[in-house]
């Protein structure tokens, strides 16, 4: 999905219609060194994978790898 796509979903309310007892908002830091950072979030339907850099003491989202969740067979 294009980046200017992704902005358009958010602020459109993408995702906001999920029930909060269907929502998952689960964060683990995979791993940390130094000013960068690994994160795996998983959500509603997807599964996201972030690398994150600190700059100017904030850190910053640099890339976003994701997955849709698929249904069980």
């Amino acid at each position: 999905m294009p980046l200017l796509e992704l902005v358009q979903q958010v602020r459109s309310g993408g995702g906001s219609a999920v029930p909060a007892s269907s929502r998952r908002t689960d964060v683990r830091i995979l791993d940390v060194f130094q000013d960068v950072a690994s994160v795996r979030v998983d959500a509603h339907a997807w599964i996201d994978y972030m690398h994150l850099g600190k700059s100017d003491g904030q850190w910053k989202i640099v890339n976003v790898l994701w997955e849709i969740r698929r249904e069980s067979r």
